[in-house]
């Protein structure tokens, strides 16, 4: 039954990675007290979320907590960052890649959910490559790779 929470918590892992990369703006700018601000947001969010909901929805309260509570803490360091220190993220690029493995995720819960296991075995594998083929086409091209680029069209 736990098990429910760990891809809430990954994707809230994942949030916490892109608001650490983000926050080396208020490094490089000396303005390291945004570091605390954006943290004490976070903070606040998870805190409220947790009072809230923790007697109704248990750990699966805690679990959307820290995924809004870094959602946030992201989104706002981004912003701000977008103020003092602009740079040119590839948004639409990021947000196919978003939108992709949320729909992937979704197709991969629903066939789970109705098929017999070595069907959704099979059909959830099926999803994942093609996720890996979109990446291997978008982003990394494997006719670059020197010893097996010479298999694949450039």
């Amino acid at each position: 039954e736990g098990l429910r929470v760990v891809p809430i918590v990954m994707a809230a892992e994942i949030m916490f990675g892109v608001f650490f990369n983000l926050s080396f703006w208020y490094k490089l700018t000396d303005r390291t007290i945004w570091g605390a601000y954006f943290s004490g947001i976070g903070v606040v969010v998870l805190f409220t979320i947790d009072i809230l909901f923790i007697p109704r929805f248990s750990y699966m309260a805690c679990a959307w907590a820290g995924f809004l509570a870094y959602g946030v803490s992201m989104l706002i360091s981004y912003f701000v960052g977008q103020r003092y220190y602009p740079v040119n993220y590839p948004i639409r690029e990021i947000m196919v890649y978003v939108c992709l493995a949320v729909v992937l995720f979704i197709g991969m819960l629903f066939v789970s959910k109705y098929t017999p296991l070595w069907t959704s075995i099979i059909l959830n594998t099926v999803l994942i490559l093609v996720f890996m083929a979109y990446v291997v086409k978008k982003d990394f091209p494997l006719a670059s790779i020197p010893v097996i680029g010479k298999y694949f069209k450039k």
